[in-house]
């Protein structure tokens, strides 16, 4: 006899929560089956998608500094290019970013 507490095979656990704590129906009522979930639709907003360059590049800088602090760390003769470095990263986002509609971007939407 399996044991109430076993998970389901599926991996569905909120669900099998949710039916564990769940009143049981009265004697009489037929059981209610849930219709399954839906996920919400993944709708990304104008303005995040204007600035996806901007995130990437961002994104960019934060994953080469911590590169950056783990390299100069295993090999203490580049800490002092560090400054290099960031000036050769800031140099790549102005000539990545400067075509972006920066005016339209910064525009209130009415």
């Amino acid at each position: 006899m399996p044991s109430p507490y076993d998970t389901p095979p599926d991996g569905d656990f909120a669900r099998y929560i949710e039916q564990l704590t769940r009143p049981p129906p009265p004697v009489g009522a037929p059981a209610t089956k849930r219709p399954p979930r839906t996920p919400l639709p993944k709708a990304i907003p104008a303005a995040a998608k204007a600035f996806a360059p901007l995130r990437q590049v961002v994104q960019g800088a934060l994953f080469l500094y911590v590169a950056w602090l783990m390299l100069s760390a295993a090999v203490p003769l580049l800490a002092p290019w560090g400054a290099l470095v960031a000036l050769a990263y800031l140099v790549f986002a102005f000539l990545r970013l400067r075509k972006l509609p920066w005016r339209n971007l910064l525009q209130s939407k009415q």
